[in-house]
C-alpha cells in the first residue's frame, strides 16, 4: 500500500466498490426482495412474508460478511491476519521498558534477594501483577496497517519498547504505544511488522510506570499494642514519650494524649509520599540528621524489656516542603510528606529547653 492515510483508521472513507460478483450478488438478493415485495393484491405485507424477507437478506448478507475478512484490501476490505500474539513460556528473568526519545530504561530485575526496578527494591506485588499477564498477550484488534500511521499512535521506532527477558537468554521484544483515549486500551505493533493492533487488559498500564511507581510506598509497620516508649529528636532538643498504665508520660508530666494519638496513628503504615532523585539521594547526609523517631517496643532484646521496633532519620527539604528520610539500618531514602513528619515528631511534643 502507497504511504498515506491507513482506510483502518479513516473511519469516515468509504471502501472500494463491491466486486462485479459481490455487486452481482446483492442485486439479485435486493430484486427478489422487491418482486416478492411486489407479488399480489394486497399492499400490506403478513408476518410470513416479513420473515421470508428477512429470510432473503440473512442469505445475502452472510455470503458477503466472509468475504469480508479474508479479502486482500484490494476492494476495500480488512484482512486482520494472524493478530497479535506475544508469547514467553521460558520463566521471566527481567522486564526492561525502554522510554520513548531516549529518556532511559526502567530495569526490572529478578534477583536472589527478589526483585528490584533499577537497582531499588521493588513493590513485589506490582511485580506479581506484571508477570501473570505479560508473556501472554493478544489481540486481533487491527488497527492500522500504513508506517506512516505508526508515530501518531506511538509505536514508531523510538517509542515506548518492552524487552522480556527469560532466565534462558532469550529476549523478545514489541512496541507499546500510546493510550486509545476513545476505546481504551493501548497500541502495540511486533518488530519488523507494520500492523497495529490495540489491546486492553492491565499491561498496557502496568508497562506505562515510571521507575518509581515500581518501588513499594509502605516504607515500616508497628503494632501500636506493644508501643511503650517513643524517643523524638528535633535538632538539639529531645523528647521522650512513655506508656504507664495510666496513660502517656512526656517526662515525668502527662503527654498531650491528641498529639500522642496522631503519632501513633501513623506508626501501623508509615508511607512514603515519593522518591529522592537519585543526585538528591546522593547529597543527603544522615549523619547529623534534622529530625529523628525511634519507636520501642515490649520484648526481651536488652536489659530494659523492649526492642527498638522502628528508627527513622530525617532531613528537611526546606525548598520543597518536605522531608527526605532513611530507615536507621536501611539503605533507600524516600520522602515523607510534611503532615507525616507533623504527627510523627510533633513540635509540641519536642518543647524548646
Amino acid at each position: 500500500m502507497a504511504p498515506g492515510l491507513d482506510p483502518v483508521r479513516e473511519s469516515g472513507r468509504r471502501p472500494a466498490a463491491l466486486r462485479p460478483h459481490r455487486r452481482a450478488a446483492a442485486r439479485a438478493a435486493a430484486a427478489g426482495a422487491t418482486a416478492f415485495l411486489h407479488r399480489g393484491r394486497s399492499a400490506h405485507m403478513n408476518a410470513k412474508q416479513l420473515k421470508i424477507i428477512a429470510i432473503v437478506l440473512g442469505v445475502a448478507v452472510l455470503f458477503y460478511l466472509p468475504r469480508l475478512f479474508r479479502d486482500s484490501g484490494e476492494g476495500g476490505t480488512l484482512d486482520v491476519g494472524d493478530g497479535f500474539s506475544f508469547t514467553v513460556t521460558d520463566t521471566i528473568a527481567g522486564v526492561h521498558i525502554v522510554l520513548a526519545d531516549d529518556a532511559g530504561t526502567v530495569r526490572l530485575e529478578r534477583t536472589d534477594a527478589g526483585w528490584t526496578v533499577d537497582g531499588y527494591v521493588a513493590d513485589e506485588p506490582k511485580i506479581r501483577d506484571l508477570l501473570d499477564v505479560v508473556g501472554r498477550l493478544s489481540s486481533s484488534d487491527l488497527v492500522a496497517r500504513n508506517p506512516a500511521n505508526h508515530a501518531g499512535l506511538g509505536v514508531a521506532e523510538g517509542g515506548r519498547q518492552v524487552e522480556v527477558r527469560t532466565v534462558g537468554g532469550d529476549v523478545r521484544r514489541f512496541h507499546l504505544g500510546d493510550r486509545d483515549t476513545r476505546a481504551g486500551g493501548y497500541f502495540v505493533r511486533l518488530p519488523g511488522d507494520d500492523v497495529v493492533y490495540r489491546f486492553d487488559g492491565p499491561a498496557g498500564g502496568y508497562l506505562n510506570r515510571e521507575r518509581d511507581g515500581w518501588r513499594p510506598r509502605l516504607i515500616a509497620s508497628v503494632d501500636t499494642a506493644g508501643v511503650r516508649e517513643v524517643l523524638l529528636r528535633r535538632g538539639d532538643r529531645e523528647a521522650v514519650l512513655r506508656r504507664d498504665d495510666d496513660g502517656w508520660l512526656a517526662g515525668d508530666a502527662p503527654a498531650d494524649s491528641a498529639l500522642v494519638q496522631r503519632l501513633l496513628s501513623v506508626l501501623p503504615s508509615v508511607s512514603a509520599s515519593g522518591f529522592p532523585t537519585a543526585e538528591e539521594e546522593a547529597a543527603a547526609d544522615f549523619t547529623l540528621p534534622d529530625g529523628w523517631v525511634e519507636v520501642f517496643s515490649e520484648g526481651s532484646a536488652d536489659v530494659t524489656g523492649r526492642q527498638l521496633g522502628l528508627s527513622i532519620l530525617l532531613l528537611e527539604d526546606e525548598e520543597r516542603g518536605d522531608w527526605v528520610a532513611r530507615l536507621a539500618d536501611g539503605t533507600e531514602a524516600f520522602r515523607l510528606s510534611g503532615l507525616t513528619v507533623d504527627r510523627l515528631l510533633p513540635e509540641a511534643l519536642v518543647p524548646v529547653p
